[in-house]
């Protein structure tokens, strides 16, 4: 179970059998999908130099779960033709979710014997945290969270794993890194958002009030459920790229995004001065900025 090992693998894979050979205009999301993996693994590795200072067999551990976190995009996209997660159980019953047909496709296709070869220890850690990186769950980290963090120095990974009186500690692992993973994921879909994507101008300034309310809480619905409820608009699409801070569990993340000056970024790409955007903008840069102050240890964001 090594870095460079894993980066081969995921490399092997997904070139072999979801980009070579295939020159439609399928090819240029895999190789978006291609770069964000990598960036989720790198940024997850920086995040883990400051919060979990994880031992080498730890380390590697997350370097698998960031690196293969979006592997059923690749098999998501080449069988419905959309990342829209909403498709998949039409295809694959029984699968919620692009996490979900991750955590499938590292089994059935024997990518964990190849990375972790010989020890089937770890094969449902590894999955856990690939199905559950896409939900938006109540995997909210706490200080006691860190206490695990100092046991982690003293547990060998292999150790933690074959004990039957650690399975408290193996569920701290699974939130922790499910976390990271997590974060790291939405810091790229803010980059993605700078740029231009998924940022179309608005027409309609309109926000539904009770979408503006829920915004104001830090409690948006997703975009399928302001879909669904018919409440959904390039205005609201702002305000829910916005609210992504709300979903963060890391300060270390939220400050790269304050650094970056993403929120104000976003804002600029919307020509929306005076609307609901604008209003939301202030919201959000208020409301990192007391996350981040609000933080007792500088690591964990207070909910």
């Amino acid at each position: 179970m090594e870095e460079g090992n894993t980066v081969k693998v995921f490399e092997e894979y997904v070139k072999k059998d979801y980009m070579l050979g295939n020159p439609d205009e399928k090819t240029p999301r895999y190789e978006d999908k291609l770069t964000h993996s990598l960036f989720v693994m790198d940024e997850a590795l920086n995040v883990d130099a400051i919060f979990t200072r994880y031992s080498v067999n730890y380390k590697n551990l997350l370097v698998i779960e960031s690196l293969f976190h979006d592997i059923g995009r690749f098999e998501q996209m080449k069988v419905t033709g959309t990342f829209a997660d909403i498709e998949i159980p039409k295809f694959y019953p029984g699968i919620k979710d692009h996490g979900d047909l991750g955590a499938r496709v590292l089994k059935d296709d024997g990518l964990l014997e190849k990375l972790i070869p010989d020890v089937r220890l770890y094969d449902e850690e590894v999955q856990r945290v690939i199905s559950n990186h896409s939900k938006i769950t109540t995997n909210t980290l706490n200080r006691d969270i860190l206490n695990y963090i100092r046991i982690f120095s003293t547990y060998d990974l292999q150790e933690l794993f074959m004990s039957d009186k650690t399975e408290k500690e193996r569920n701290a692992l699974n939130r922790i890194n499910t976390a990271i993973v997590q974060d790291v994921d939405r810091l790229d879909i803010f980059r993605k958002i700078v740029k231009g994507i998924w940022v179309p101008m608005t027409v309609d300034k309109s926000v539904d009030a009770e979408v503006w309310k829920l915004f104001k809480e830090g409690r948006l619905p997703s975009i399928e459920e302001l879909k669904k409820q018919g409440k959904w608009n390039a205005n609201v699409g702002h305000l829910v790229r916005m609210s992504f801070i709300n979903q963060m569990n890391l300060v270390p993340v939220l400050i790269r995004i304050r650094e970056e000056n993403l929120i104000d970024r976003i804002y600029e790409t919307t020509g929306n001065n005076g609307s609901y955007v604008q209003e939301a903008y202030e919201i959000a840069k208020e409301e990192i900025d007391k996350k981040i102050e609000d933080s007792e240890d500088g690591i964990i964001i207070r909910k």
